[in-house]
């Protein structure tokens, strides 16, 4: 009786019942990848080395996942491409169609399969790539931490939440993860994270600076040696990056002008005799908006892939060019469309008609062009002598500082003594913050908030952080300041190297539209001989006779002048990239080409007109 009472009073038993676990559609496609590829998987994981490969990328997948994930996707890819291969088959396309299409279907299933064998060493290319262009800067931010007595663990901790770094934030948030879930010593997590990194300049500098600890060695000798050996190295990775951008420039200008010259005499040749005009006329258009517009863009992530990164990165350029950019060309089009008499196209083809269109496609380029390259002018301009007024004003202060000041008076009285140009509005604030009574920190917090230049925050991070961490001892504001200089050197010789190679597509520009309508005017003339050995005469544009009139000359000098004008615009997209590293400076080259583009257009319009 006691106990059924007691059972009343507590209720009914109350039976565990696990947590329901829901599954995504991504945890669905690993159920079924592993469910029937799982034994394949094993077996290509072996067969390519996945598992080193997914290391050195730094990925956190699991191996055997990660191929049974390849396998599935290249195995639905496969049965697509049959299912629609068969729909084409039985199609009433022609032979030669089918069999292209079919041909292509099949191909991409292996494109599949190959992506997902690629992607492993591209992200580690990329991680290896990153983690070189920072490798210097936190070397230097290491040895200057390590001059102020900054333990190991206390950096890693740092360097994860800096924004100056991108790279290296994420290998020491992949260290402090170690640390912290798994519990492995800061040395041991660094060691394993360095082992298996695909750069071996990185490898060989944590390998080393772990060997110099637990033997006892001189740390900050280690450190300083080595970070002036990374420097070095990283002077002559300039160079190579410099001789690389050579390379691709000259790739890229013997596309697109010798390649292109001898595809125009081809294609102009084809669309003048009657057999091949419809012929000549489409492999004209393929070529100049398609071919070539896509080997720019290859040329244009070439480079990219291979110039060293920046953490910070513009997007206001990029958002002009989308809100602002865009609408405004979408409007200067149909105006420019109807004053320039270009409409007529409908009706006819003549001088007047493809000088409209070339006007038209010129003015929408530039309209589209210009608010993405005023906003990089802008930009530039702020930034404009930064990095050296920042070394010099570090230099400043490491000597002051060993009068014996502290760090926040040096600050103030180096300001009050000397002007640093662009660096003036910034410091002149950091001044005025701490004689307020702000530590250094929230100062520069507060004086950097909407600066762009890496330089200048990245050495201000180290200068806030020595003097926090480590006091800003003398030794430590002089090393911080000599590794400043290091930086501005590389950055500057990296500009130098490059600068030759910005005329190489002005050039080009100049040459395909120039040449490309001098070609035709040559060719057409050299082809219009009248029968009894007479010059056949041009008509108004500078048509001929011998089969070849002024309307079918007019439609091939339309497409030759609107291809030259679009491509010399992406040529302002190279020419920008390779200048400054950022595809936003080529809108300003963009523009430059387009208008002078568009000059040498109608100078050789008018050239073949006046050869009649």
């Amino acid at each position: 009786m006691v106990i059924a009472r007691l059972r009343r009073r507590r209720g009914p038993k109350r039976v565990y019942r696990p947590p329901e676990i829901k599954l995504t559609f991504s945890d669905f496609i690993d159920i079924v990848a592993m469910t029937y590829f799982g034994k394949w998987a094993e077996r290509l994981v072996k067969a390519f080395e996945l598992d080193q490969a997914l290391r050195r990328a730094g990925l956190p997948h699991y191996p055997t996942m990660y191929a049974a994930r390849t396998l599935l996707f290249t195995f639905v890819s496969f049965v697509l491409a049959l299912y629609f291969s068969l729909i084409i088959l039985l199609s009433i396309l022609p032979l030669i169609i089918k069999l292209l299409l079919v041909l292509f279907l099949m191909i991409v299933p292996v494109l599949v399969f190959a992506y997902f064998l690629a992607y492993p060493s591209a992200k580690a290319s990329e991680r290896k790539n990153g983690v070189e262009s920072e490798l210097p800067f936190f070397a230097a931010y290491l040895a200057t931490m390590a001059r102020g007595g900054a333990s190991i663990s206390q950096v890693l901790e740092r360097v994860a939440r800096l924004k100056v770094f991108k790279a290296m934030r994420r290998e020491a948030s992949m260290v402090i993860r170690d640390v912290n879930m798994f519990g492995k010593d800061p040395m041991e997590a660094l060691e394993a994270n360095a082992l298996d990194h695909p750069s071996h300049l990185y490898r060989d500098f944590i390998l080393g600076y772990v060997t110099t600890v637990r033997t006892g060695g001189d740390v900050l000798h280690y450190l300083e040696i080595r970070t002036q050996d990374v420097f070095n190295r990283r002077m002559t990775d300039l160079k190579l990056i410099a001789e690389r951008m050579s390379m691709f420039t000259e790739m890229y200008i013997t596309v697109a002008v010798i390649m292109t010259l001898v595809f125009y005499v081809f294609f102009t040749i084809s669309a003048i005799f009657p057999a091949g005009k419809f012929a000549g006329i489409a492999g004209l258009t393929l070529f100049s908006f398609a071919v070539l517009p896509t080997l720019t863009l290859l040329i244009l992530y070439m480079i990219h892939a291979s110039q060293p990164k920046s953490p910070i990165s513009f997007k206001t350029p990029y958002r002009a060019f989308i809100f602002v950019g865009i609408p405004l060309a979408l409007t200067t089009f149909p105006i420019m469309f109807y004053l320039t008499g270009a409409y007529h196209v409908f009706e006819r083809v003549d001088k007047g008609v493809i000088m409209g269109l070339d006007t038209t496609l010129a003015a929408t380029l530039i309209a589209m062009s210009l608010p993405p390259a005023y906003e990089h002018v802008k930009e530039n301009r702020k930034l404009k002598g930064l990095s050296r007024a920042t070394a010099a004003f570090l230099r400043d202060l490491a000597e002051i500082r060993k009068t014996g000041l502290s760090p926040e008076r040096s600050i103030i009285s180096v300001v009050q003594e000397r002007s640093y140009g662009p660096l003036d509005r910034i410091v002149k604030k950091l001044a005025t913050a701490l004689i307020m009574g702000l530590d250094v920190e929230h100062a520069l917090r507060r004086v950097l908030r909407g600066v762009r230049s890496w330089i200048l925050l990245a050495n201000m991070r180290f200068l806030s952080d020595s003097i926090m961490v480590g006091g800003g001892s003398p030794e430590t504001l002089d090393a911080l300041a000599r590794y400043a200089y290091n930086l501005v050197e590389l950055e500057e010789e990296l500009r130098k190297r490059l600068r030759p190679y910005i005329a190489m597509p002005y050039l080009g520009a100049i040459l395909v539209s120039a040449a490309s309508l001098l070609v035709l005017g040559f060719t057409v003339k050299g082809l219009g001989l009248a029968p009894g050995g007479e010059t056949a005469g041009f008509g108004a544009f500078g048509g001929i006779g011998g089969g070849v009139t002024p309307q079918e000359m007019a439609n091939v000098a339309l497409y030759l002048s609107i291809g030259a004008i679009f491509n010399s615009w992406l040529m302002g997209l190279v020419a920008g990239k390779i200048q400054d590293t950022r595809l936003s400076a080529g809108f300003l080259h963009a523009t430059i080409l387009t208008i002078i583009s568009l000059i040498v257009s109608l100078v050789t319009l008018r050239t073949i007109e006046l050869m009649a």
